[in-house]
Order: structure tokens, then C-alpha cells, then sequence
């Protein structure tokens, strides 16, 4: 079964095994961001490149991983 977007960034995240909150912190972006990009993929694909760098260094990943899994 194929992940979607929103379920790649919450996938990524337990694996981790920490909160959308300490995952924000590691990113520098807001709570409410994560929150965000987890719930509607929508505000995923509007987000900067730079925030979705962020995001995927913090995942310890590549911003290719959240898109293309």
C-alpha cells in the first residue's frame, strides 16, 4: 500500500518517536505547521521548498522521500 503525503510526514515522524512539537522545534517551523502537513496535504504541496528542507532534515530524510516515498 502506497503512503500518502500527509501520512508520509506522520510515518517519518514516529519513526523518530518524538511529537509534532519537538519536531517543530528541530525544524524551526510551527507546531501548527506539522499539524498542518500531517492533516491536509494541501498546505504540504503550498509549502516553500526551504520550510520543506527544513522538514526533511529534521525527518532525517530528503524532501524527495515525503514526495516520491
Amino acid at each position: 500500500m502506497e503512503l500518502k503525503q500527509k501520512e508520509k510526514v506522520n510515518v517519518l515522524r514516529a519513526r523518530l518517536n518524538i511529537t509534532q512539537v519537538e519536531l517543530a522545534k528541530k525544524a524551526g517551523i510551527s507546531a501548527r505547521s506539522i499539524h498542518l502537513f500531517e492533516k491536509d496535504v494541501a498546505y504540504l504541496r503550498k509549502a516553500k521548498y526551504e520550510t520543506l528542507q527544513k522538514l526533511a532534515s529534521a525527518l532525517e530524510s530528503e524532501v524527495d522521500d515525503i514526495f516520491l516515498g
